[in-house]
């Protein structure tokens, strides 16, 4: 048990698979998944053994228990009852079985947690976090700079794939390697590296965290430890770095004019503040909170629910075309997704954590959490901290159990079929992702019979996942109409209505759905009209989406239909009024319909908003310089 809690925390951080659809959370969310699995599997044997008690009593059981129950019932209650279960597809954290995964591994360690086994915990978790930082600080100095689409020098990111979530992990191991360092001065190094790893993150979040946490024991490790030179000797280094290194807040404290220039781009590019975008979105929470006071929309259904409460002012950010599949804001998170009883859970979990870990070390990193949180959402490694930091603080177990009276075949048997089976769906779904992945692979090399047949062998492993479902729906669409066969078009139906039967509200199952439909109508133009059917519905789903009016904007413009188009467009300007593609569209049909001044009206917005739009400018001249049909445009 030693040996797997150590390679729990060690090797978690290190996960990555670049043949996976999600290179970093996804691997490491199974990992954990498989991990748990081993774990209970020999904690029982050693139960009926008769080595270990089966449960061990603590002081965060009863809000452990209460939160569990709360994403149950939130579950029970969910708008996306698959989505709540598994999680989000390419993040799985915060699925309930994840949430059910760290309540085990808590309740088992506590069991069999020592000293020793302590220590290896803390000693793992640094040097799996030294070996993250390092090659984190190779990336800011090209070590693979070629190899990521992402400018990976101007924020690392190492193994987490987003540099917030590498400054959140730092910000857990700052503390405890900081505390080694008062006792052991050559763990100053490893120090050093975590907070210049974070410093290249440039993480507001995740510095800010550390500024407060740190900052927090110095106070109190100053006036209670006699080593205060080799403390102040730390600090200044650590300030020192913070100086040197060009970071969020050094730049705010200390602006250069090299940086003024830079925000001018920035500004020029039209780059929303990233602050400005959580307040938008912590409103549309607060907006589903108020929806579904009591248990939520269901645990990780926040990207389904935000559409039907997202602020239009969305739609003015830089950002105004992601999707969302947190609300940036952990607690906001679940606040909205598992109503007031989750919430309260939630925060009673905090607090019995924070009460009981007031006079450890483990406090610190926790707070950090806590704060990292704020303006972000858990990871896996982040849960795994926060879940089962507070059990390094129970001390050990002092009795043995009594050895129980089992015929050793019987649950030898059952318990290898049970595990057994369990670890071969984990494997299953594994290896359907990445199937999935080879699917998305072929699919951007227009290989569509290839990729069709990598993401039905996901659904062999998978039946009831949406995202492959819509996938083979997708590929069989595109074969119909690259092939002229009709053969495809009945597997295309079944899986288009099979996804969004599982998942009803979320917004890019009706759009590729809409999309698929438009493939199919090559061969039967009834197929149109189910596109604009799904394209409808999904302007249901999303009121305050400007894309998805003005996506059925065109597909009405295809076919003529004018008013209808002129009204949607109309629609997407309403919610979007720098949307110059919307505001061009809507321009041709005014020409079009020879009404001239408002077209001319439009084409001006236009180019305003896009001044490389020289079809805008073509219809401008034409208004201002020529006559259409006879008729002087300009009177």
């Amino acid at each position: 048990m030693s040996i797997l809690y150590s390679l729990l925390f060690f090797l978690t951080p290190l996960v990555m698979s670049l043949s996976n659809s999600e290179i970093f959370e996804l691997p490491k969310m199974y990992f954990v998944y498989s991990l748990t699995l081993v774990i209970i599997i020999v904690h029982l044997f050693n139960y009926l053994n008769g080595k270990a008690p089966l449960f061990r009593k603590s002081f965060l059981d009863i809000p452990l228990i209460l939160f569990i129950v709360s994403q149950i019932v939130s579950t029970i209650f969910s708008i996306n009852p698959h989505t709540s279960i598994f999680g989000y597809y390419s993040r799985l954290n915060g699925g309930l079985l994840s949430l059910i995964s760290y309540a085990l591994l808590y309740w088992i360690l506590i069991v069999y947690l020592n000293d020793k086994l302590k220590e290896k915990i803390i000693n793992y978790s640094l040097l799996s976090g030294l070996i993250v930082a390092t090659y984190g600080i190779l990336q800011h100095f090209g070590i693979d700079k070629n190899f990521w689409q992402q400018d990976v020098m101007a924020r690392v990111f190492s193994t987490f794939g987003q540099p917030n979530w590498l400054a959140a992990y730092l910000c857990i191991l700052l503390p405890l390697s900081l505390h080694r360092s008062i006792h052991k001065s050559y763990f100053i190094l490893p120090t050093s590296i975590f907070y210049l790893c974070l410093l290249y993150t440039k993480s507001k979040s995740g510095i800010i965290a550390a500024i407060i946490s740190l900052g927090i024991y110095g106070i109190y490790y100053f006036f209670k430890n006699q080593n205060k030179k080799l403390l102040i000797v730390i600090y200044g280094l650590l300030i020192a770095l913070s100086l040197i290194i060009n970071n969020p807040i050094k730049d705010k404290l200390f602006p250069q004019k090299n940086l003024e220039i830079v925000n001018l781009e920035i500004v020029s590019l039209n780059i929303t503040k990233s602050e400005d975008i959580r307040t938008i979105v912590w409103q549309g929470a607060i907006d589903i909170w108020r929806e579904f006071p009591l248990f939520g929309t269901g645990p990780e259904t926040f990207a389904d629910a935000y559409y039907w409460t997202r602020p239009a002012a969305h739609n003015l950010t830089s950002e105004w075309n992601f999707l969302y599949n947190k609300a940036h804001n952990e607690y906001l998170n679940y606040l909205a997704t598992t109503g007031t009883f989750g919430f309260i859970t939630y925060m009673v979990l905090i607090l019995f954590i924070l009460y009981h870990l007031r006079r450890t070390i483990y406090l610190i990193p926790f707070l950090s959490i806590l704060i990292t949180n704020f303006a972000g959402f858990s990871i896996v490694i982040v849960s795994l901290y926060f879940f089962l930091l507070p059990a390094l603080t129970i001390p050990a177990l002092e009795s043995t159990p009594k050895k129980l009276f089992i015929h050793h075949k019987s649950y030898f048997l059952f318990l290898i079929l049970i595990f057994g089976f369990l670890g071969f769906q984990i494997l299953k779904y594994y290896l359907a992702d990445i199937s999935y992945a080879q699917s998305e692979s072929y699919d951007r090399q227009q290989k569509y019979e290839d990729a069709l047949e990598s993401v039905q062998i996901s659904l062999n492993y998978r039946p009831d996942e949406p995202v492959y479902l819509i996938s083979q729906g997708t590929l069989s669409a595109k074969l119909a109409l690259t092939t002229q066969d009709e053969k495809y078009i009945n597997p295309t139906l079944i899986s288009l209505e099979k996804a969004t039967q599982i998942s009803p509200f979320n917004l890019n199952l009706w759009k590729e759905k809409a999309q698929a439909y438009y493939y199919l109508s090559a061969l039967d133009n009834d197929y149109y009209l189910l596109a604009i059917d799904a394209l409808t519905k999904a302007t249901k789903i999303a009121p305050t989406d400007a894309m998805s009016f003005y996506l059925l904007a065109e597909f009405y413009d295809r076919i003529n239909q004018t008013d209808s188009a002129a009204k949607n467009y109309q629609k997407a300007i309403n919610l979007k009024p720098n949307y110059d593609h919307a505001l061009f569209a809507l321009g041709k049909i005014h020409f079009n319909k020879k009404e001239y001044q408002l077209a001319k009206t439009l084409f001006e917005k236009t180019i305003l908003i896009a001044p490389t739009n020289l079809e805008a400018k073509d219809y401008l001249a034409k208004i201002t310089t020529s006559t259409v049909d006879k008729h002087p445009i300009i009177e």
